[in-house]
C-alpha cells in the first residue's frame, strides 16, 4: 500500500488514533462540521437566525419551555437586582440612591418599561434569542437606555464581503467591537458606537462573537414532543370514535342486523319486537360472529416515559428537570440538591446581569448626573454592590434560625444577612430607628413601657 493508500485509509476509515473517540467508524454517522475553528465561522448570520426563529417559536408554543423561561426569569430577577451605592460618604450614597431609583421608574426610552421590567426582558431574552443590546442614549438632557432584540443587528448584503464585520459587529484587527450595525424598517441601517452599546450575552468560547439561545440544545427535541404528541392526540381521538368492532369469518357483512328499522327476517326471532317486550338494545349476529368492546391502548405508558427523557434531556443545562416540571420522585436530599442547584443557576444569571447590564447603567446614569450637576462629585462614585433578591429555600424556616445564630455570634455581617433576603442593609436600619422612635414615642404619650408596647426591646440588638 503507498502513501496515497494509507492516507486515504486514514481519511475514509480511520485516523487509528490512540482515542478511541476520534476514529473514524463505518458503524457511526459522521459528526457534522467542520475541523475546529473560530465560534464566530460555525455561527454564521444564517445559522443564528434560523435557531432563534425555531427558538421564538418553540417558547410560544411549549408550556414546558416556557416554565423554564419564566422559572429563570423569576427567580433571577425577583423584585429586581438594586444598586446599592458603596462609596466612603454615607450622605453621598443615599442622594445617588434616591436618584437613581427616580431615573429607574423611567429609564427605558419608549416609557413602557421600568428597570425592573427591562430586567425582566434582559433574561428572558437570553433563553430565548441567546441575546441582547441595550442602547445608552439621552432625550431632553435624561439618560435613557434604549433595548435591541437580536434580529435588529446585524449585516447587509454589501458587509458579506467585509471581513472587519463579523454578523452586524465591526472589530479592529484584536477582534474589539468597534460598532454595531442597527438594520432599520426602512431597509437602511445605523452604525452605534461601541461605547454607547451593551451587549448582553453569556460567552460559551473566547472567539464568540454573537450569542444564540440557550435552549438550542434542546429544539429538536421539543419540535418532536409536538410532533408526537398532535400524531398520537389523532390516534387517541380515531380510537375514541370506535366503541365496538364486530369480528366475523365472513368476507360480507349484513349491517341489517344492526339497524333498529331492519326489516323482518323470515327466519329467528325479531329483534325489535323483542326489545318492546325486554328493554334495552338487543342486535341479532350470526353464529359465526361475535361483537367485542373496543380497548384502546394508547397512550401507552412507553410512550409517557419517551416523553419523559425528552423533556429531562431539554432541561439539562437549563435547570434541573425536577425544579423546572415534576419533583414528585425524588426524596428531602434530592429536592435540596437540586434546588441548589437550581440556586447556582440563577446566581450565575445575576452576575451575568450585574456584569455586562446594571452595573454600566449605574456608570452612565450616575456619571451623567455628576457631570451636569444633578450630583456632587464623589471620589469612589463608580464604587456599587447590587442586592439580589431572596434566594431560593426548602428549608426557610431552619436557615432563618441558623442565620439568626450567626449574625449574634458575629459569624455573618447584618450586611450579608440582608443581601440573602434581598433587602437593602440601610433600608431597613433606618426603618428600624424610625420604628423604635415611635415606639417610645408612644409609649411616653400614654405612659406605659416601650418593652410592653414591643416586645423586641427586651432583647439585645447584634
Amino acid at each position: 500500500m503507498n502513501f496515497l493508500q494509507r492516507l486515504a485509509a486514514r481519511i475514509f476509515f480511520g485516523s487509528h488514533s490512540v482515542f478511541e473517540s476520534a476514529n473514524r467508524s463505518p458503524r457511526r454517522a459522521e459528526v457534522p462540521g467542520s475541523g475546529p475553528r473560530d465560534t464566530s465561522l460555525d455561527l454564521t448570520p444564517g445559522v443564528r437566525s434560523e435557531l432563534v426563529r425555531r427558538s421564538r417559536y418553540l417558547v410560544k408554543n411549549s408550556g414546558f419551555l416556557q416554565e423554564i423561561v419564566g422559572s429563570m426569569a423569576m427567580y433571577s430577577i425577583g423584585d429586581g437586582i438594586m444598586p446599592q451605592p458603596a462609596s466612603k460618604d454615607a450622605a453621598w450614597n443615599k442622594q445617588a440612591l434616591d436618584y437613581f431609583n427616580r431615573w429607574a421608574r423611567h429609564a427605558e426610552i419608549t416609557g413602557r418599561f421600568n428597570l425592573v421590567t427591562c430586567q425582566y426582558l434582559a433574561c428572558m431574552a437570553l433563553e430565548v434569542d441567546g441575546e441582547m443590546f441595550i442602547l445608552k442614549t439621552e432625550e431632553d438632557g435624561v439618560p435613557k437606555i434604549q433595548l435591541i432584540e437580536t434580529h435588529r443587528i446585524g449585516s447587509t448584503e454589501e458587509d458579506t464581503t467585509e471581513s472587519a464585520i463579523i454578523d452586524g459587529i465591526r472589530v479592529n484587527d484584536l477582534g474589539k467591537p468597534l460598532s454595531y450595525r442597527l438594520l432599520l424598517d426602512n431597509g437602511n441601517h445605523r452604525d452605534l458606537a461601541s461605547r454607547d452599546v451593551l451587549h448582553l450575552f453569556t460567552p460559551m468560547s473566547i472567539s464568540q462573537m454573537r450569542g444564540y439561545p440557550t435552549i438550542q440544545h434542546s429544539i429538536n427535541h421539543m419540535l418532536d414532543v409536538a410532533e408526537l404528541l398532535a400524531l398520537e392526540k389523532h390516534a387517541v381521538k380515531d380510537n375514541a370514535d370506535i366503541s365496538r368492532v364486530l369480528k366475523t369469518s365472513r368476507a360480507d357483512v349484513d349491517d341489517r342486523d344492526f339497524q333498529l328499522n331492519a326489516p323482518v327476517q323470515p327466519q329467528g326471532s325479531d329483534p325489535g319486537f323483542l326489545q318492546t317486550i325486554l328493554g334495552g338494545k338487543l342486535v341479532k349476529i350470526q353464529p359465526d360472529e361475535a361483537i367485542e368492546s373496543f380497548q384502546s391502548n394508547r397512550p401507552s405508558p412507553t410512550f409517557q416515559g419517551f416523553l419523559d427523557f425528552l423533556h429531562r434531556d431539554s432541561a439539562l443545562g437549563l435547570l434541573p428537570y425536577e425544579f423546572a416540571s415534576d419533583s414528585s420522585k425524588i426524596g428531602g436530599a434530592g429536592v435540596r440538591l437540586t434546588v441548589a442547584k437550581a440556586d447556582r443557576r440563577f446566581s450565575r444569571r445575576q452576575s451575568v446581569l450585574i456584569d455586562r447590564m446594571l452595573r454600566p447603567i449605574w456608570h452612565f446614569v450616575i456619571g451623567h448626573a455628576i457631570t451636569a450637576g444633578k450630583l456632587p462629585p464623589a471620589e469612589d462614585w463608580t464604587e456599587v454592590d447590587f442586592v439580589t433578591p431572596r434566594r431560593v429555600t426548602v428549608d426557610a424556616g431552619r436557615e432563618a434560625q441558623q442565620n439568626r445564630e450567626d449574625v449574634k455570634a458575629g459569624l455573618k455581617t447584618l450586611t450579608d444577612h440582608f443581601a440573602e433576603l434581598g433587602c437593602d442593609i440601610h433600608h431597613e436600619l433606618e426603618t428600624r430607628a424610625r420604628e423604635m422612635a415611635l415606639v417610645k414615642e408612644i409609649a411616653a404619650k400614654y405612659g406605659v413601657s416601650p418593652q410592653d408596647l414591643y416586645q423586641s426591646f427586651t432583647q439585645t440588638t447584634p
